[in-house]
């Protein structure tokens, strides 16, 4: 099975993206679709440890959060 590596809310004008590449959690957050979102790149070793955890939660919800936690350690238990 494939795993998820994307996530996003649906929210209009207010774009907020997560994904996983390479070894790392990127978000983004767009306010403005015409220019760089806020981002932040967290790697597996920070983002187990909790960074990231509050801007997830927040925006996607706690059930977002820990699927990406589950991805996450998917991942890196195959390494």
């Amino acid at each position: 099975m494939k795993e998820k590596r994307y996530w996003q809310n649906s929210e209009p004008y207010h774009l907020v993206e997560v994904l996983i590449e390479g070894n790392n959690v990127i978000f983004k957050d767009w306010f403005d679709s015409g220019k760089d979102p806020n981002r932040n790149d967290w790697s597996f070793k920070e983002f187990l440890s909790g960074k990231g955890k509050e801007e997830i939660i927040y925006q996607l919800g706690d059930s977002v959060y820990f699927e990406i936690l589950g991805e996450v350690k998917k991942i890196q238990s195959r390494e």
